[in-house]
């Protein structure tokens, strides 16, 4: 099959890949685009080199690939065009809907092909997400790379390719017909996680970069970030967080676990200033991460879960569970060995999938895991790991019953409430319960969108944060309603009310 020999025997460095005689395959006909306002051809391409990117929404490993891709795209200009090719793993990847939201949410602006078939991921023998392919103006295959890769190596092989294609006159390159998706904005956009304390709710505003802060009625308290993406402490107005997810709520103070700065950060509220308390701002893959908190790289963290004086991360670039000590101030990898699984036993020989939601109680630690779709418990006094829902890297589905039968589908969102968890069921688009007396799971909701965050407010009500809704819901226990949860429209440069 065209481009699969290619990919097979290629030498997977842009220094050492030469030129190779496989033409890039053409795209399907009659799927669907995104961020175009015609589907893209092999013609429109040619004259400028374009980088084929396979990925799968969900996948840590491709969303840290976004800014770098982006990057890549306003560097080059109009010598670059870089395509995305939805190859999905999950069924609800290939939905449009789901993949609109995903678009969306994550800011992405170049042409990205639904390709629910994988007719280019089978023709080119990709076997991994993310996988980039080179293709210079001539249409040939070039070089390629597996796995998350960086902004350097990309920007040298296509530097390598551009320079060629000067030299030989084969770089004519003409208008793509771009027309980006745009969002429809309230006041929240792609909130990520909600968490509740006694007086206060908290709300990851994710695709806005910035925290609400609200009393239990819903009214507005605060608004935490600048909006702007970046790494800036400081005041309410002034602070910039970076894809903002994971919170805990402390005494007069909220902890936050900004994603993309790769970064622990707390709010004090009282004064409502922001610092970071652990991580550098920069990612790094370091399994075996351990030292002063502020000195430790970080990758991706993703939820939080605050027990006593120790801040648990769930740590979904490293797949592993981590562990703040908020008195020493020292961090250090706790669970998992970095490789992506779904093993258990000992801690330091159990292997995580990319936790991504946490809960507590009576002494365990349960943990989201989307790349498995499953629910783990880990034992904080013995160090054990067990699952309880959830078989496997590639066994997903929408199944209700025992733990061992029932199927949830790349799970996010985790709470506790009078035995049982209650599961934001991400690509299943529900909520799910997991009643840990009669070991049985069942369904509470559906029709959602994205959601990722869960919290209860009261013990017959959760906050859902439905991310590709771009809202807050309610679901109350008892009725099953589902509602919205209304706050307060505001000019964005009103004052806060105080409480």
């Amino acid at each position: 099959m065209a481009g699969a020999a290619f990919l097979a025997a290629l030498a997977l460095s842009a220094c050492q890949a030469q030129p190779a005689s496989e033409r890039a395959l053409p795209f399907p006909k009659g799927e669907q685009w995104f961020n175009v306002s015609r589907p893209i051809t092999r013609k429109l391409l040619e004259g400028r080199i374009t980088l084929l990117d396979f990925f799968t929404p969900g996948c840590i490993n491709c969303m840290h690939m976004i800014p770098v891709l982006a990057a890549l795209a306003r560097h080059f200009g109009q010598n670059l065009a870089v395509v995305s090719i939805d190859s999905p793993k999950f069924t609800a990847s290939a939905n449009p809907g789901d993949l609109r939201s995903f678009i969306l949410d994550f800011h992405v602006r170049e042409p990205v092909l639904d390709d629910p078939r994988l007719t280019l991921w089978n023709g080119y023998g990709v076997e991994a997400w993310p996988t980039f392919i080179l293709v210079n103006p001539q249409g040939d295959l070039v070089t390629a790379f597996v796995g998350e890769t960086s902004y350097r190596r990309l920007d040298h092989a296509v530097t390598r390719i551009l320079a060629k294609a000067r030299t030989n006159g084969t770089l004519a390159p003409r208008p793509l017909p771009l027309a980006p998706l745009a969002p429809q904005r309230g006041l929240l956009f792609a909130p990520g996680k909600v968490a509740v304390s006694g007086r206060r709710v908290a709300v990851s505003d994710s695709g806005d970069n910035r925290i609400l802060i609200l009393n239990r009625a819903g009214r507005l308290i605060e608004m935490v970030g600048s909006k702007h993406a970046g790494f800036r402490n400081g005041t309410a107005g002034q602070a910039e967080f970076n894809d903002p997810q994971g919170l805990a709520f402390g005494r007069d103070v909220l902890y936050v676990a900004d994603a993309g700065n790769n970064a622990i950060r707390t709010i004090n509220l009282k004064t409502w200033r922001v610092r970071t308390i652990a991580g550098t701002g920069h990612r790094a893959y370091d399994v075996n991460g351990r030292g002063p908190a502020r000195k430790i790289p970080l990758n991706s963290p993703w939820a939080l879960e605050k027990v006593g004086s120790i801040l648990w991360i769930a740590m979904a670039g490293e797949h592993q569970i981590w562990r703040l000590n908020l008195e020493t101030k020292r961090i250090a990898a706790w669970a998992g060995t970095g490789a992506e699984g779904i093993g258990t036993g000992p801690r330091l020989t159990a292997t995580f999938a990319q936790p991504s939601g946490l809960a507590y109680h009576a002494g365990l630690l349960y943990d989201a895991d989307p790349e498995s779709s499953s629910i783990r418990v880990l034992n904080l006094a013995s160090g054990g790991v067990r699952n309880l829902v959830g078989q496997g890297l590639f066994s997903w589905g929408f199944k209700n019953g025992s733990f061992r039968q029932a199927r949830l589908q790349h799970d996010q969102g985790l709470t506790y409430l009078k035995g049982a968890l209650y599961v934001a069921d991400t690509f299943n688009n529900a909520i799910r319960k997991v009643d840990l007396h009669s070991g049985k799971v069942s369904t509470l909701a559906t029709g959602l969108d994205l959601p990722s965050g869960l919290a209860v407010l009261n013990p017959e009500t959760l906050l859902i944060a439905d991310t590709g809704a771009n809202c807050i819901l309610t679901l109350n226990l008892r009725t099953g309603q589902i509602g919205k949860w209304l706050i307060p429209r505001i000019r964005p440069d009103a004052p806060p009310t105080h409480p």
